[in-house]
C-alpha cells in the first residue's frame, strides 16, 4: 500500500492529529537535541576564548617588548616573565603548538631571532583577529535583536523567528522526503537514499567545522 492510497483511506482527524504530533516530536528534537549542546558549547567557547585572548595580549605586549629591547638586561627580563606567562596555570593549553613552541624558543635562546620573533607577532595579531571579529558578531547580533526600541526589537524577533520557521521547514521537508523516498523506492533506491543523506550529513559537518 502506497502513501496516497494510505491517505486517502485516513481518517482526516488522525492524520492532522501524526502531522502535528510530527512537527511537535521535530521542535522537540531540535530544541533536545541541538539548541541544549549549543548553548553549553557556546558557554565553554566564551570562557575559552575571553582567557584566550587575555593569554595572547599578554604574550603580544612581552614580546613587543623584546622587540624593542632584544639584547640586554631588559630584554631577559621580559623573557623571563614571558616564560612565567606561558608556562603558568596551564596556560600553554590555550596556544596553538606552533605558537607555544615559537613563544618557548624566543624566551630561552640568550641571542633574540629577530626573524622568529616578528612572525610570532604577527601570528598571534592574525589570531586576535580572528578571535575579536568573533566577539564583534555576537555583539552585532545582540544589537539587532535586542534593541530598547520596541518597534526595532519585534523587527528582529520576527527575522529571528522566521528563520526558526525557515530552517525548521526545511528540516521537515527533507526528512519527510527522506521517508517518503524510502517507503516508495525499492531496495536500490533506499541504499541511494541512505549512501546520499549519510553523504550530505558529513560534507555538512566537515563545512561546519571549517
Amino acid at each position: 500500500m502506497d502513501l496516497k492510497t494510505l491517505f486517502s483511506i485516513a481518517n482526516p482527524n488522525i492524520v492532522v492529529f501524526l502531522l502535528t504530533t510530527l512537527v511537535a516530536f521535530i521542535s522537540w528534537l531540535v530544541k533536545g537535541l541541538v539548541e541544549k549542546p549549543i548553548a553549553e558549547s557556546k558557554n565553554t567557547f566564551n570562557k575559552f576564548l575571553e582567557k584566550r585572548i587575555e593569554i595572547l595580549t599578554e604574550v603580544k605586549s612581552r614580546l613587543n617588548f623584546i622587540a624593542y629591547f632584544p639584547e640586554g638586561e631588559d630584554s631577559l627580563v621580559y623573557k623571563n616573565q614571558l616564560q612565567e606567562i606561558i608556562l603558568k596555570d596551564g596556560k600553554t593549553g590555550y596556544l596553538s603548538k606552533e605558537t607555544f613552541n615559537s613563544i618557548l624558543k624566543i624566551s630561552i635562546d640568550p641571542i633574540t631571532d629577530e626573524q622568529l620573533l616578528l612572525d610570532t607577532i604577527s601570528e598571534i595579531n592574525n589570531d586576535l583577529y580572528a578571535q575579536i571579529s568573533k566577539i564583534k558578531d555576537e555583539i552585532s547580533f545582540y544589537k539587532r535583536f535586542s534593541n530598547y526600541n520596541p518597534l526595532k526589537r519585534f523587527i528582529g524577533y520576527a527575522i529571528l523567528s522566521l528563520q526558526y520557521i525557515f530552517s525548521l521547514t526545511l528540516i521537515s521537508s527533507i526528512l519527510f522526503l527522506v521517508a517518503f523516498g524510502l517507503i516508495e523506492t525499492n531496495y536500490l533506491g533506499r541504499i541511494l537514499i541512505v549512501l546520499a543523506s549519510i553523504i550530505g550529513l558529513f560534507s555538512i559537518d566537515k563545512w561546519m567545522k571549517k
